[in-house]
């Protein structure tokens, strides 16, 4: 900005700020005031005409042929509406302080007050060097009239006013500059946005502007799925969405707060929110400039750790290719524990693959069953006892088979006892006992986290005893990605084989 006429230096910025944030409410301004001004005077005038007092008529038909002149300006135009502002003040003015009829007392002083409310409404609507021009041409008319209509001028009088005047000059320059740096502020947002926008090209995001005033989100973007696109479908989104037994909405609210309080942002934070029986890993940002800024993403890790799972998937068969070489070309004799090792190994990559290839349909299994199918699993020395009935289960089945055979595959001793109960909320739970190595089990279900919780809602494990109590309503994954099907496809055709 220019430090004193402080318009903007860039001529394409100044033009945005007289066309999208000035001339749109001095339009409205004029139009009201005129509108006021001409039903004000026609009152007058009719008042006038009742009481015969013909020495008010004149002034006010000036009045009244000076606002039907102001129809001469053309309203949609920036120069025009700052002139007839101009205009509007002086013309106003010279009314009320040299044909305006004289009055008593109180009169004068009451009227004189909302004239000057007036002549400021208008110095405000302008700009800075329009405010100024108007302020200095309202002191030198008033000095006029004070000169013309007073035989013994008083100095301290034209002191103050001068005070008065620099005073509004100075509060006038300061209002501007304010407005003016809001509307930069609020442009520099929206070119971040746009930058931001430009980053997550061909990635999945929600992008929201939160309007602190009015408590409400705003200007929102979104490329985040082919359902929640628009704003309506943001809101419903947000509001929908549940973070443990708060929506989105209510938790974003939190966070918000927070930062008035804190005034610390919020850089890539993980959350898992549940939406229409779908789990959802999100990372969400909380940018603070001229308002708040909301950027919520999918997930990325997931990709990544599916992407190096996949890799280490193809390293395995390679070796387990390896190996059936050595032993039918070289007739190598061969470890046994160690070959179950690694058919384990292979064994978990399948089930991982057909997870990521999206074969995780909900369905009724029984639970007895799944424990013989995953007893592959074990140690070759390790017996699996299954105490009480057999209870069918709603699940995801490669998921729990999944999760059955980690807690399987990390049992320490000869015997595991597998138990079934229903607690008090109608939940399932399932009781391993035995020994288990927590450290093995911990390091197989931190790569699956976001899958357990599809059907999972609790792992309680020590040395002796885990406790598995799965979700009353089973979820969906949110397939954000594109996972590497060329590879999935291969290996699975190759371990099938």
């Amino acid at each position: 900005m220019h430090k004193i006429t402080l318009k903007f230096l860039d001529q394409s910025i100044e033009q945005k700020y007289q066309i999208e944030h000035q001339c749109p409410k001095r339009k409205t301004h004029l139009k009201l005031f005129l509108l006021f001004f001409i039903v004000f005077q026609i009152i007058k005038l009719i008042i006038a005409l009742i009481i015969k007092n013909y020495s008010a008529v004149y002034p006010t038909l000036g009045m009244m042929g000076c606002t039907a002149f102001s129809k001469c300006f053309n309203l949609n135009k920036e120069y025009h509406q700052r002139t007839l502002m101009i205009f509007i003040n002086i013309c106003f003015s010279i009314y009320v302080l040299f044909f305006d009829p004289h009055l008593d007392t109180p009169t004068m002083y009451f009227r004189g007050a909302h004239q000057m409310a007036i002549n400021i409404i208008n110095i405000l609507g302008t700009e800075f060097i329009d405010s100024t021009v108007t302020i200095i041409m309202l002191y030198l008319l008033r000095i006029f009239h004070i000169v013309q209509n007073t035989s013994n001028l008083d100095i301290t009088t034209i002191i103050m006013g001068l005070g008065a005047n620099l005073a509004m000059v100075i509060m006038v320059y300061l209002y501007h500059k304010a407005i003016r740096s809001q509307f930069l502020l609020t442009k520099i947002d929206q070119r971040w946005e746009n930058i931001l926008k430009q980053i997550l090209h061909n990635q999945q995001f929600i992008l929201i502007n939160y309007h602190m005033e009015k408590l409400q989100f705003q200007s929102i973007s979104s490329t985040f799925s082919q359902t929640i696109q628009s704003q309506a479908e943001v809101l419903n989104f947000i509001r929908k969405a549940k973070v443990e037994n708060d929506s989105l909405e209510k938790f974003l609210f939190h966070k918000l707060q927070d930062f008035s309080s804190n005034f610390l942002e919020i850089i890539n934070h993980s959350l898992n929110v549940k939406f229409d029986k779908q789990l959802i890993q999100i990372n969400y940002s909380i940018f603070f400039g001229n308002q708040p800024t909301i950027l919520i993403q999918t997930s990325s890790s997931k990709l990544f750790s599916e992407n190096s799972e996949i890799q280490k998937a193809c390293h395995l068969y390679l070796k387990l290719m390896t190996v059936f070489i050595k032993i039918i070309k070289e007739n190598k004799p061969f470890n046994k524990i160690q070959f179950h090792n690694l058919a384990n190994k292979i064994q978990f990559q399948n089930l991982m693959i057909s997870i990521w290839n999206k074969q995780i349909q909900s369905k009724t299994v029984s639970l007895k069953r799944s424990i013989l199918k995953i007893q592959t699993f074990c140690n070759p020395s390790t017996k699996i006892q299954f105490i009480g009935s057999d209870q069918l289960i709603k699940t995801i089945p490669k998921i729990f088979y999944l999760l059955l055979a980690s807690i399987v595959n990390c049992t320490i001793n000869q015997q595991m006892i597998v138990k079934h109960e229903i607690l008090q909320t109608q939940s399932n739970r399932i009781i391993f006992q035995g020994k288990f190595n927590i450290q093995k089990l911990n390091y197989s279900t931190t790569k699956i986290k976001y899958y357990l919780l599809l059907i999972c809602k609790e792992i309680y494990a020590d040395q002796f005893c885990i406790n598995l109590e799965l979700n009353d309503e089973i979820l969906q994954p949110f397939y954000d990605r594109i996972i590497p099907k060329n590879q999935i496809g291969y290996l699975k055709k190759k371990l099938t084989q």
